[in-house]
């Protein structure tokens, strides 16, 4: 009799923090997170052998790639997005993450004295922000000391090449042009 009711006390007892579990993960999920991680990623991350393989076995780069595979830097670039609209400071702000928890450098950043990172190129920090409001690309990569960015399309090439066939100020054209556009939607929707 003895067994039982220790029996059932714990089941009622795992149930119980099962329910406040999941309470608390649904009420405060979207915006809890554990070092600057979204917990809905921390249990992504955890759901993946290989992503948990190569964090545990201190396999740095590993980890990033299959990280990028299972599209945790987009992510969390949601997540933060509201927060940080300026693409190269929210990318600055997500690899700074990662190197906090993983001790991971992206190519594109250097570390500072006060274990800070720093983006190595400012003036592809200008140009990749304007082309980023202009449609022109929509994410970059940094490989063997070289920009490379992505288009819409999904092609890749190295950002000095697209930089000269969209330079700063036909950027900005594009972004003034983009906004007039928008304009005239935006009032036919309003009608």
């Amino acid at each position: 009799m003895a067994k039982k009711s220790i029996r059932t006390t714990l089941l009622k007892l795992g149930a119980g923090l099962t329910v406040i579990t999941v309470l608390t993960t649904v009420v405060l999920g979207p915006s809890l997170t554990i070092q600057g991680v979204p917990v809905s990623i921390i249990l992504k991350f955890l759901q993946d052998g290989q992503a948990r393989e190569a964090y545990f076995s201190g396999n740095k780069q590993g980890l990033h790639t299959r990280l990028q595979e299972l599209d945790v830097e987009e992510e969390i670039k949601d997540f933060y997005r509201p927060q940080i609209p300026d693409e190269i400071q929210l990318d600055q702000h997500i690899h700074q993450i990662f190197y906090n928890t993983t001790g991971y450098v992206g190519k594109a950043y250097r570390v500072n004295a006060q274990d800070t990172l720093v983006l190595i190129d400012r003036h592809f920090e200008q140009w990749y922000r304007l082309a980023y409001q202009a449609g022109v690309v929509i994410d970059s990569v940094h490989e063997n000391d070289t920009h490379y960015v992505v288009g819409p399309d999904g092609t890749i090439a190295p950002y000095k090449q697209i930089a000269q066939l969209f330079p700063i100020q036909t950027l900005k054209q594009l972004i003034k042009l983009k906004s007039e556009e928008s304009l005239p939607r935006e009032q036919e929707l309003k009608n």
